[in-house]
């Protein structure tokens, strides 16, 4: 909080308020000017500056508490002579004019104590609360703050009194407390709305800790304690001084700190800047882009062998050595294999596991298998697995139809308003059930070899033969479920038991048919890879059950190699995902990033050849045939020959391309692109990441089939792609004000609303696609940035806040993937660079003021750096449908980097203001 009045004919005196909490240097000025400039306007920036070169200001402690006794040993102190109260609110003047009144009319201390706080209880009461009200940034001081402001600006009484109150002339307890009610009643309206809105979170905590800032004003500052009994009234005063502290937000120690020296650790921090950069080209393409692999489980090679088994394609000898490597790289300590490289044992992954690594003839006491087979046994066999493992399991013959929930083509043939049309489902979704839809809905299975009837008898606890696949339907092992079918799906899957015994074969085979043509859609307009492996097998299995010799399943099979990583090291590994567009444009921006201080210039110019290369021109024309949005001008997170392309993968490219120092993008090719991202914008103002939202408000959660994932029936709007598409949309408009204004416009407008309202209570968001809530909140933060909400804004301010509050002691940050599933913040165990970078860089971009916090992280980030400029490898950062967690290699290498550019621009911004010479407007990010 600033206040800022004339001092004389051409001067202006300025009062800052400095938080007891803030680390304020030693070198104060610059620190002053960087924490306070962006609240000023632009005409009291320079003198600020100027000012502050030519000398220290004065510096004044305060405490804001209750004034308490005012006589010690026969003086008596008027007004405000302790620094009790704000200094902004200049209630000082007022209760000591009341207290010497007072004083004069007191015949003895006690009866001075009396008529002193009658007197100046309203004044105190409402220095303090305008003081705590219009510095702090919680949620409930917020809702206050425009509560306040509002009654303010509608009520000219209302103003006139709130200014008698703190000059003493109105010293009403009943008076001062309408005006508090009228103020809490409206902001607690605002609240009463977001809770409407379906933030009940919010509206819960935030309407709790207002509930507790009455109890304090009534029960300790007011004093309205003597109204009631002497005993009560006694309890109260003992709790007056105690309620007052629980109700200040804005309480603490002033630290001093030095600025950080410009040889020694500030150099190496420049060093690891440099080595970083260099090492992060050398992971450059021929073709100028950046992709590094995108690890998840081993349950797409064992799909893989079991599709090949499937259609009695043999697998090399070679390959099928990697595979089995690939196997025993990744099992868990207790040998059996997980969702992740962290997760807990699954029964579906390591039954597909076990079965693919018996196809390719290991025997079933086998070093690798031995475990694992007595951990499918223990869990009670394979009965319990999963609803997509008892599908491919009956592909190959190792569990019975009837045992599979019913998958059933003709759910295309239903109205297509429809909520639970498939074309309103999440893409991924929509594509996975059709191919499990064509070959349920054909019963695929390859007669049972010799090797799958030994299997049969490894896997289940009972005889093949004797086991009630029927009755085993609903069976599933609760560690492999996230999200359970409810009554209402299970009550589907029943009807839909009873619909297989009367549907119509002739209906049934035509929709078969309609199933492959749509499948066939997909291969074609994906160069034959499909939008990811695991729809793609599906795909390629049925159309070969109907024809062995289909040329779109031969393409479809040659394209698929480009799903796999294969070497000695790791051996054969099918891949979720390809990330050349993705990884090529954050590296981009990292480059740019470090750009001021490392020459980069030919990675950069190689990067936006690449960028420009990748962008979808046109269409097929007949997306609309096949639920599919028109992707021309967008980006693919892999590249364009994936022709699905996504929001904020052609967001990221956008700001690739218009914040590169070296690319000269063309006007047409990025407003395709923008029109593309505005095609993704949902009626809430979020961004979707492959379309918007095809479903009505009417949720269809319920009919995840899944049961190992969450939030994967349909498109949201997530935090990330909301604030990339913004960011996007934002540097489009810096770039070309006068295209699509109006539209941008708008959407930016409609995104940042929708931004504000996914904010936690607590100031972070919550992320989808990262670990988790420093994730989101990175991309909160910047898209609310980018679309030209100040720093100084609350909501930015108090997610800067909330990053401090979780920084290691050692300068990082380290949050466990466990916040995805818990929906609350769960520390690591150790910080994590790639988040270190993630918070570090929000700080950065939000102009935060604690310096010393920003180094202590740049210096962690130097410190974990290996000698040849990387950094190790530690937990996942990706995450998808909340239980899947990712390893993008390439973000140790992009994130790091471009964090510590921001840093090293931002420590040279200061050191050039303290030492002299030419100097920008202010220290800023560069």
């Amino acid at each position: 909080m600033a206040v800022a009045h004339r001092g004389g004919p051409a001067t202006v005196r300025l009062a800052l308020d400095v938080p007891l909490g803030w680390r304020v240097p030693r070198e104060g000025g610059v620190a002053l000017l960087e924490a306070y400039s962006p609240a000023l306007p632009e005409e009291l920036v320079e003198p600020f500056a100027d000012a502050l070169r030519r000398g220290a200001p004065s510096w004044s402690h305060g405490r804001i508490q209750p004034r308490g006794n005012m006589i010690r040993g026969g003086v008596a102190r008027v007004g405000d002579a302790a620094g009790s109260l704000h200094p902004l609110t200049a209630a000082g003047p007022s209760l000591a004019i009341a207290d010497g009144v007072a004083f004069a009319e007191a015949s003895s201390p006690a009866a001075f104590a009396r008529a002193r706080r009658g007197a100046t209880r309203v004044p105190e009461a409402i220095a303090i609360g305008l003081a705590e009200v219009l510095t702090d940034e919680a949620p409930e001081s917020v809702a206050i703050r425009r509560a306040m402001y509002a009654m303010w600006r509608d009520d000219p009484g209302e103003r006139l009194r709130t200014m008698s109150y703190i000059a003493g002339e109105h010293d009403g307890v009943l008076r001062f407390g309408g005006s508090c009610l009228r103020v809490m009643l409206s902001s607690a309206a605002r609240v009463a709305k977001a809770g409407a809105r379906g933030d009940l979170r919010f509206a819960h905590k935030t309407g709790k800790a207002m509930l507790e800032r009455v109890g304090w004003m009534v029960g300790g500052a007011l004093g309205w304690s003597d109204l009631l009994p002497d005993g009560l009234a006694e309890k109260l005063e003992a709790r007056g001084t105690t309620r007052f502290v629980g109700a200040m937000h804005h309480t603490g120690e002033a630290e001093v700190v030095g600025l950080p020296s410009r040889s020694g650790r500030a150099a190496s921090i420049e060093t690891a800047l440099s080595r970083g950069a260099q090492a992060l080209v050398a992971e450059q393409a021929e073709d100028g882009s950046f992709e590094g692999e995108v690890v998840w489980c081993p349950m797409l090679a064992a799909q893989y062998v079991l599709a090949s088994h499937v259609m009695q394609r043999p697998i090399g000898e070679e390959r099928k050595r990697l595979l089995l490597k690939h196997f025993e790289d990744t099992r868990l300590p207790g040998g059996a294999w997980g969702l992740h490289e962290k997760s807990e044992p699954y029964l579906f992954v390591t039954t597909l596991v076990y079965v693919a690594a018996r196809l390719l003839g290991l025997d079933k006491d086998a070093p690798l298998l031995r475990e694992a087979k007595a951990f499918i046994r223990r869990e009670g066999g394979a009965v319990g697995i999963p609803s997509w493992g008892k599908l491919w399991l009956a592909l190959v013959g190792l569990y019975e139809w009837e045992g599979v929930n019913p998958v059933v083509p003709e759910l295309w043939a239903t109205p297509r308003w429809l909520p639970v049309h498939p074309s309103r489902y999440y893409c991924h979704t929509r594509l996975i059930y059709m191919g499990m839809a064509a070959l349920y809905g054909g019963r695929v299975t390859r007669e049972a070899t010799a090797t799958v009837r030994c299997v049969r008898d490894e896997i289940f606890l009972a005889p093949y033969a004797d086991i009630d696949f029927e009755a085993a339907r609903e069976t599933l092992r609760d560690g492999d479920v996230h999200d359970a079918p409810g009554p209402l799906l299970k009550l589907s899957y029943r009807a839909l038991v009873a619909f297989e015994r009367a549907k119509s074969p002739a209906l049934r085979e035509k929709l078969l048919g309609d199933l492959r043509e749509k499948i066939r859609y997909e291969l074609r307009s994906t160069h034959y890879t499909c939008i990811s492996p695991v729809s793609g097998m599906l795909g390629l299995l049925a159309l070969h059950a109907a024809d062995p010799d289909d040329p779109d399943l031969s393409q479809g099979l040659e394209a698929f190699e480009g799903w796999i990583w294969e070497d000695e090291q790791e051996g054969t590994r099918i891949a979720g995902a390809r990330s050349a567009t993705w990884d090529t444009a954050f590296a981009a921006q990292a480059l740019s990033a470090a750009a001021p201080h490392v020459d980069l210039t030919s990675a950069l110019t190689q990067a936006d050849a690449f960028l420009a290369s990748q962008q979808i021109k046109k269409g097929t024309g007949l997306e609309a045939q096949h639920d599919r949005l028109d992707p021309t001008g967008g980006y693919c997170f892999a590249g364009v020959w994936h022709g699905w392309p996504v929001s904020d993968c052609t967001a990221e490219a956008i700001l690739a391309r218009l914040h590169s120092p070296v690319a000269r993008p063309s006007a047409r090719a990025m407003q395709q692109a923008a029109e593309f991202v505005l095609r993704c914008q949902n009626a809430d103002g979020g961004f979707g990441s492959y379309e918007a939202r095809r479903h009505a408000r009417l949720s269809i959660d319920w009919l995840n089939p899944s049961e190992m994932f969450g939030a994967c029936m349909t498109e949201r709007s997530y935090v990330e792609c909301t604030s990339s598409c913004v960011q996007g949309l934002a540097a489009f408009r810096e770039r070309y004000p006068d295209r699509m204004r109006e539209q941008v416009d708008a959407a930016i407008e409609r995104g940042v609303q929708r931004l504000r309202a996914a904010q936690n209570a607590d100031g972070s968001f919550e992320g989808m696609w990262g670990v988790n809530f420093i994730y989101g909140t990175l991309f909160g933060v910047r898209g609310l940035l980018a679309a030209g909400v100040p720093c100084v804004d609350p909501q930015i301010r108090r997610a800067c806040a909330w990053l401090l509050e979780r920084q290691r002691p050692d300068g990082g940050w380290g949050e466990h993937f466990a916040s995805v599933t818990e929906h609350r913040y769960v520390e690591h165990e150790e910080a994590q660079v790639v988040q270190t970078a993630w918070a570090l860089t929000c700080l950065l971009e939000a102009e935060e003021p604690d310096f010393a916090a920003l180094e202590r992280a740049a210096r962690l980030l130097a410190r974990t750096q290996r000698a040849d400029g990387t950094w190790p490898k530690q937990d996942p950062e990706g995450i998808f449908f909340h239980t899947a967690l990712l390893e993008y290699r390439l973000y140790r290498s992009y994130f790091p980097p471009w964090a510590l550019g921001l840093f090293v621009s931002r420590a040279k911004a200061r050191a050039a203001w303290t030492e002299g010479g030419r100097r920008d407007r202010r220290p800023a990010v560069v």
